[in-house]
């Protein structure tokens, strides 16, 4: 049986969307942004809506800056439309700031999700849903009610 083209559709959004942990933060290129995201793309993710390129660009360097040596695990990713929904084990050691938190040296891992829409062949729009939570935890900042 050969796929038809909207299972090659979904599979050509799936390898689209992949990039984004397994080239953008595994190899730390910013530039393949131009490449992936529509220049007028939204991030919407907990440190706020990003609008553009440039934005996300920003938002993006943030985190590396924090967790320069990230590597990230696509654990399941699923499409269907013009969606991509994917899951992602984060791993970093903690050596930048991050949204005024201090380096702590904190090595984490966390699980993230996000949803991604592609229009014409590119990110229009993602929603970025990581466990901060968990994040704030592992890096002292918190402490979860004895249990």
């Amino acid at each position: 049986m050969t796929d038809s083209p909207p299972t090659a559709q979904l599979e050509a959004n799936k390898q689209l969307v992949r990039r984004i942990p397994e080239e953008i933060f595994a190899e730390g290129d910013l530039d393949l942004l131009d490449e992936l995201y529509a220049e007028d793309a939204v991030e919407r993710n907990a440190m706020g809506t990003h609008r553009g390129r440039p934005a996300i660009r920003e938002s993006y360097n943030s985190f590396l800056t924090a967790f320069p040596d990230v590597s990230q695990t696509v654990e399941n990713i699923v499409a269907e439309g013009d969606l991509v929904a994917v899951r992602i084990t984060s791993r970093g050691t903690h050596t930048g700031e991050l949204g005024g938190i201090g380096p702590t040296g904190t090595e984490i891992e966390v699980q993230q999700m996000f949803f991604a829409r592609i229009e014409d062949g590119v990110i229009a729009e993602r929603w970025f849903l990581p466990d901060n939570l968990s994040l704030l935890q592992q890096l002292g900042v918190i402490d979860f009610p004895p249990t």
